[in-house]
């Protein structure tokens, strides 16, 4: 009899800095119709969501909340402000993620599948306690220990943001910055969060999955961003 697959904790890491006003609609919406869809997936996921901007670069919305149990955002949860701090987010996320993950360990728990997505529209531009190699080295280690990196990007070189902090080009997908494409972006994220937790259920004893190849070259918000660009 095989093992249960591992819970799927995903981190969400939402970019609210004041450029995001222009689609704050949609990604409430976004985030709204992940979250059912996730939870029409089954039970055997976890969802911790957390803000940044510069007056606050690890806003907690909600910690390790059972997928079934995550409520939907309002506008109220989502106000666009302030600057991008995208490194020393992301610092914070890996290092609430790894925090969590030794206390599960110490308690002699099953581990989680972690998987960090961060969702923004801007390079970075206010962080001050961490480098890009600093991040670069702390994703890299953290993918060794089987940890999945996803960037979605708007309005930015989405490749060459997420690049220059070691994320993997499979697992990084751009899109246009503004409501419809924070739309597709979602509901993309959320296609790819399915197969991504059906794959695990489906995984034997001894099988290796490469878990960086997030969108497996499904990104239909790049297919949108780009047919939109004027020649």
């Amino acid at each position: 009899m095989n093992a249960p697959s591992p819970i799927v904790h995903l981190y969400v890491l939402l970019d609210r800095s004041g450029s995001m006003v222009a689609m704050a609609e949609q990604v409430v919406a976004g985030f709204n119709r992940l979250v059912a869809e996730q939870q029409a997936d089954g039970h055997d996921a976890r969802m911790t969501l957390v803000q940044f901007d510069d007056l606050d670069i690890r806003e907690l919305v909600f910690d390790a909340v059972p997928i079934v149990e995550v409520v939907p955002l309002s506008p109220r949860d989502f106000e666009p402000r302030g600057s991008t701090p995208l490194l020393d987010a992301t610092g914070s996320i890996i290092d609430r993620a790894a925090r969590r993950a030794a206390e599960l360990a110490a308690d002699g728990q099953a581990p989680e599948q972690l998987l960090v997505v961060t969702i923004t529209d801007g390079e970075e531009n206010a962080s001050r306690e961490l480098t890009r190699a600093q991040v670069v080295d702390l994703v890299r280690a953290k993918e060794a220990e089987g940890w999945t990196f996803v960037f979605l990007g708007a309005g930015l070189d989405a490749y060459a943001e997420a690049g220059s902090m070691g994320y993997r080009a499979h697992s990084v997908q751009p899109f246009a910055p503004d409501g419809d494409g924070a739309d597709i972006a979602f509901r993309s994220l959320s296609t790819s969060t399915t197969v991504f937790r059906r794959r695990l259920r489906r995984v034997r004893p001894g099988e290796e999955l490469d878990l960086g190849d997030f969108f497996a070259d499904d990104k239909p918000a790049e297919v949108d961003r780009a047919a939109r660009r004027p020649d």
